[in-house]
């Protein structure tokens, strides 16, 4: 078994390569259970889950007025970095992204092509991942700054029965390092350790 400092958290790793993971979540304690995998200096636990999941979540950044550019960036359930189409409003001009999951594109150049017009926001955008096509729903940024940067992070499991969801996390000698818990939960220093 491994513990934070205050037993907060607790995972518990079984010989047939089952783990249950109990750590709080506001008011209450969270138990999680599915299988693990030692890969070089890191742990993985991967689950199912039935919960539903939004097809897309966004990051909207913008901290200038007026930017000359924007930089979009995509990223799956696992956080990695993922090979997307993206299209603005009605356009039929479709940009990739590159090996780091990011466009980066000048709003100039958009007007250009006639993707936008002059001071004219963006308010579709049609992303094509893995054979599906994702519309985020932007009615609540209309209106706001010109972004400078947008991160979508999208839910590859759309459609099918349930989410297979991972945490990979860093291991050493006795200790995992946690990196997707609020730092409240677990600890100042995001460790489990293991209890002989």
């Amino acid at each position: 078994m491994y513990s934070n400092k205050n037993d907060s958290c607790k995972l518990y790793l079984y010989e047939d390569k089952t783990y249950k993971f109990k750590y709080p979540i506001f008011f209450e304690n969270e138990i999680e259970k599915g299988n693990y995998e030692f890969n070089d200096n890191k742990i993985t636990l991967t689950r199912k889950s039935f919960t539903k999941i939004d097809s897309v979540d966004i990051g909207y950044g913008c901290w200038e007025d007026n930017p000359d550019s924007l930089l979009l960036t995509f990223k799956n359930l696992y956080r990695e970095p993922i090979n997307a189409i993206v299209s603005f409003d009605n356009s039929n001009t479709k940009f990739k992204t590159n090996s780091l999951g990011e466009i980066k594109i000048s709003y100039n150049n958009l007007k250009n092509q006639g993707v936008i017009s002059e001071n004219e926001e963006i308010d579709k955008y049609t992303i094509e991942y893995k054979n599906k096509v994702y519309i985020p729903d932007m009615t609540y940024y209309k209106g706001s700054r010109k972004p400078n940067k947008i991160d979508f992070k999208l839910n590859q499991f759309v459609g099918e029965e349930f989410a297979i969801l991972k945490r990979t996390y860093n291991i050493s000698n006795d200790t995992i390092y946690v990196n997707d818990i609020s730092r409240k939960a677990i600890g100042r220093n995001n460790k489990l350790m293991k209890i002989k």
